[in-house]
């Protein structure tokens, strides 16, 4: 594969980026975008490129550092650039975005997410790090699609009472410190575009469910599922797999605990390799996920849905035939 952008350089301090910020190109005409991310006089750049009809433009490496974030921070970190994956989307800013194009970055996301083993929460607006300085991919972009397949986060307002006042509520998210009208604007970009005039109870009560979120995700429940090289490499390529030939005969998916995994590994693939494992939040497979006997009679989760590579939180190959995780789940 060859990247077209020069306009790239070492990650400092990490090898591995932990998020991803979402642009849109704010310019009517695609080529010219394109050509302006590979520029090396304008020294901007992303790592993807996603067009309006659904094609994606590798242009910069995942593993470098690509100029795309600029000044800001997010989480009190400064230099988003070294930490993050930058995914520009065609648009001028003031459009909707296409289906085929949203179906595009859906699969591009959950594809990074899985590679670098970043959650949902880390899945942010250029707005959200920079709110001082930037509106992209602006109120058009639809957010609420992504978090309904596990891609980034979103809170219904719950509707009733009061919170905490909203500033204290996005430090806690992790956005920086700006002027206020111009922190109130990013959030409502991101979380309720619709919002008008001063800040008001369903901000902060939007913003206070978001952090209720974030903070159930912090020590997440995880499951396991084994996958053969095949299989795995087949999910990866289609997005969505109703699982192994015992899956569909059994009419769930299998998945194991922390603790079962070493025993589903020696009872169905002794001696086998190309192994991958692959771990899920029980919460993002939701209702779906029932705990039922089985070996033993000790409770296994069963999905009784498609698992979605987008379901996936992280995967990892299974060295020398063996599973070592601690009885703990950890993300």
């Amino acid at each position: 594969m060859s990247f077209p952008s020069p306009n790239h350089g070492e990650r400092r301090g990490t090898n591995a980026p932990d998020m991803i910020v979402l642009h849109c190109t704010g310019m009517a005409d695609t080529a010219a975008a394109r050509a302006r991310l590979c520029d090396p006089a304008a020294e901007v750049s992303a790592h993807w490129l996603v067009l309006e009809d659904g094609r994606t433009e590798a242009l910069v490496p995942e593993d470098r550092r690509a100029w795309h974030a600029g000044a800001g921070s997010w989480c009190g970190r400064s230099d988003v650039n070294s930490h993050s994956i930058g995914v520009e989307i065609a648009n001028p800013g003031d459009c909707p975005f296409p289906a085929a194009q949203m179906d595009s970055v859906e699969r591009l996301l959950a594809r990074i997410m899985t590679r670098w083993s970043i959650p949902a929460q880390r899945v942010i607006a250029h707005s959200d790090m920079a709110p001082d300085r930037k509106t992209d991919p602006g109120p058009r972009f639809d957010w609420r699609r992504l978090a309904r397949g596990g891609l980034a986060l979103w809170a219904d307002d719950p509707g009733s009472g009061d919170a905490d006042p909203l500033g204290k509520t996005l430090d806690a998210l992790g956005y920086p410190p700006g002027a206020p009208p111009n922190r109130l604007r990013a959030f409502r970009l991101r979380h309720r575009h619709w919002g008008r005039g001063p800040e008001c109870a369903a901000d902060r009560r939007t913003a206070a469910a978001l952090l209720a979120l974030i903070s159930g995700r912090e020590k997440p429940m995880l499951i396991y599922k084994i996958f053969r090289q095949s299989e795995w490499q087949a999910l990866s390529a289609a997005g969505r797999t109703d699982g192994a030939p015992v899956d569909l005969q059994d009419g769930f998916i299998h998945f194991s605990t922390a603790e079962q995994a070493p025993g589903t590994l020696q009872r169905h693939f002794p001696g086998e390799t190309g192994l991958q494992l692959v771990a899920c939040d029980t919460d993002i497979l939701g209702n779906a996920l029932r705990w039922e006997p089985s070996r033993g009679g000790a409770l296994f989760p069963h999905l009784y849905r498609p698992l979605d590579l987008a379901d996936v939180l992280w995967s990892r190959p299974i060295p020398d035939g063996a599973i070592n995780l601690p009885l703990e789940n950890r993300a």
